[in-house]
């Protein structure tokens, strides 16, 4: 297969991965309104939910076939055509309205999207020279120790900027997870061993955090801080530690998907207020 197949193989499962996810994403949010309406667990909208549950854990292990054949910069600004995809779920399954900010968010990502791919300027193939595990630990240790000094300050102050604060490490996590699934690429079985189990850990943390930051405070707050740091971050580690490079024009289009993604979430609550 050559290098430009390689790369569209990835692009897909990609597509398909968040495809999952967020529609997982949406079943769940559907179910839990109408949970809310039966008052009984005992529904069919606790199938639903289950469903929902099942498409969103799905989408870790194709997320992973998608790393395994395109570099980290096409693969995770994918994930604002998630939220679009949840947009639309929302619009015409559950009646909601799409604001203007939104439609706005909708363009910078696709925009954005389209710039990221067709800049890509590296190959869909890593090999053991590409990694470097010090550059990795440079970047994991420092950002997880300073994370941890936060969420704890937070705790002690009556969880003060708990939002901001969970929803980054949420999304570090995130990051990590998707820099670990492509280092199992690398063709060397102690490496695939060692970052399988890493991917499993920072899958478990991000699910862990997430909640425990949804809990804290308001997903308006939780969720864009989250996305930023999983999309950008994941980008940074993949640049330094995998030897990926990226295009002036491609930071150009991560910058429009991670303000059109801002726009997606961080404004929904707000806006819907006002009408």
């Amino acid at each position: 297969m050559s290098e430009s197949s390689l790369l569209a193989f990835g692009l897909i499962i990609g597509f398909v991965a968040y495809l999952l996810l967020y529609i997982g994403k949406g079943l769940q949010k559907y179910s839990i309104e109408g949970l809310k309406v039966d008052k009984t667990v005992k529904s069919k909208h606790s199938g639903i939910w289950i469903f929902g549950t099942i498409l969103t854990s799905i989408y870790m292990f194709v997320q992973w076939g998608a790393l395994l054949f395109a570099p980290i910069n096409l693969i995770a600004p994918l994930e604002g055509v998630g939220l679009i995809i949840l947009l639309l779920f929302s619009y015409y399954i559950l009646k909601e309205t799409i604001t203007r900010i939104e439609i706005i968010g909708v363009v910078l990502i696709i925009v954005g999207i389209i710039f990221v791919t067709l800049f890509n300027i590296n190959t869909g193939t890593i090999s053991i020279s590409d990694f470097n595990l010090g550059s990795f630990l440079v970047f994991l240790i420092p950002v997880f120790s300073i994370e941890a000094i936060a969420i704890i300050g937070s705790h002690l102050n009556d969880y003060k900027f708990a939002g901001l604060i969970l929803g980054l490490t949420a999304g570090s996590c995130q990051a990590f997870q998707t820099v670990s699934k492509r280092i199992t690429a690398v063709a060397d079985p102690l490496i695939t061993t060692a970052f399988t189990f890493v991917t499993f850990l920072m899958a478990t943390l991000t699910l862990l955090i997430t909640q425990y930051g949804l809990a804290k405070a308001n997903a308006n707050i939780v969720v864009p801080c989250f996305t930023s740091a999983s999309v950008t971050l994941a980008i940074l580690v993949g640049i330094v530690s995998l030897s990926e490079t990226i295009h002036i024009m491609q930071i150009i289009g991560i910058i429009g998907v991670i303000v059109g993604m801002i726009f997606l979430t961080a404004f929904k609550e707000e806006i819907k207020s006002e009408s």
